[in-house]
């Protein structure tokens, strides 16, 4: 074209078109991503706050939750020492709940323990390292390094805790009755141990995930769109092959049941419900964290308090929940 003529007008045209494409293509691509922190956030931000332990059905069962000075509540049973009724002093940033074991993590990233240490799984003194997050599986423990490798310590029978730990990087963890769970950067998940269910297969779950959660034999993940897979044992409709359509913003997988916690504040539930576990009614209410033991659930509220349903043999469950007040988030620590 010579030099000062004019752009024909189908060209300018074309021209016009392709930059209104180029830019509409830009804003799509960053409102996924601003879609995609948001839910990692919201996964984030639920991690820790609550945690539901005892073992499949209604073998034992212990409940805690961080109050706003970082000393730890305790409630259920109390067998081995794992929820002592007066609670447990510190500084504590996240909890993690095992058959008759308990964790807490420190916010010098030190781990505290008590309970049942029969296998390793809660060493008195503690476990010294600089962690950012923790999980707790019916005799084993997990922790994630800062530099996003997993220390092991516990039973490992069927391979669920690996004395010398698993190398990788990892940003969430989660252990199971009998297997463990990894988060990678990359969002697909690894997994180790009991896989008698396929709860664990060996080669890991490859996907787009922003969340991990283990159960007494099945697995879920929560998937960036907000939906959730799942995998392993579904005698009692806990995993669905096809996973469960939703917003959902986090998951909590126990003994044979499965919540999740939607965008809008209520909880879904799914899977064994001999006990009132998940109850065929929604679970309305405004909570931010969530938490399934053996054959109890737990729920969090904005406002502190704590909802609770299923068994409560123990005390693990008081159907008139828990006033707290609890701490609600993660963000400021």
């Amino acid at each position: 074209m010579a030099s000062g003529s004019k752009m024909p007008p189908s060209e300018s045209l074309m021209s016009l078109a392709y930059d209104a494409l180029r830019v509409f293509v830009n804003w799509q691509r960053e409102r996924r991503l601003h879609k995609v922190r948001e839910r990692k956030q919201a996964a984030r931000k639920a991690t820790g706050l609550l945690a539901a332990g005892g073992g499949y059905f209604v073998e034992g069962g212990h409940s805690l939750a961080i109050r706003v000075d970082g000393s730890i509540a305790c409630w259920g049973d109390n067998e081995i020492g794992e929820a002592p009724p007066d609670g447990v002093p510190g500084n504590f940033v996240a909890i993690a709940a095992g058959l008759y074991h308990s964790l807490a993590l420190r916010v010098d990233g030190s781990i505290a323990c008590w309970g049942d240490n029969g296998d390793g799984q809660a060493p008195p003194a503690g476990i010294p390292g600089n962690f950012v997050a923790i999980a707790a599986g019916l005799y084993h423990s997990l922790a994630l390094r800062v530099d996003g490798s997993v220390a092991c310590w516990g039973d490992n029978e069927n391979g669920e805790a690996p004395p010398d730990g698993v190398p990788g990087n990892f940003v969430a963890i989660a252990a199971g009755g009998a297997h463990s769970l990894a988060l990678r950067v990359d969002g697909s998940v690894a997994c180790w141990g009991d896989n008698e269910n396929g709860a664990a297969p060996p080669d890991g779950v490859p996907g787009n995930f922003v969340a991990i959660a283990a159960g007494g034999a099945h697995s879920l993940a929560l998937r960036v769109d907000g939906s959730i897979a799942c995998w392993g044992d579904n005698e009692n409709g806990e995993a669905p092959p096809d996973g469960v359509p939703g917003n959902f913003v986090a998951i909590a997988a126990g003994g044979a049941h499965s919540l999740a916690l939607r965008v809008d504040g209520s909880v879904a539930r799914w899977g064994y419900n001999e006990n009132g576990e998940t109850p065929p009614a929604d679970i309305p209410g405004n909570f931010v964290a969530i938490a399934a033991g053996g054959a109890h659930s737990l729920a969090l509220r904005v406002d502190g308090s704590v909802a609770c349903w299923g068994d409560n043999e123990n005390g693990e469950a008081p159907p008139a929940g828990v006033s707290g007040p609890f701490r609600v988030t993660r963000a400021d620590l």
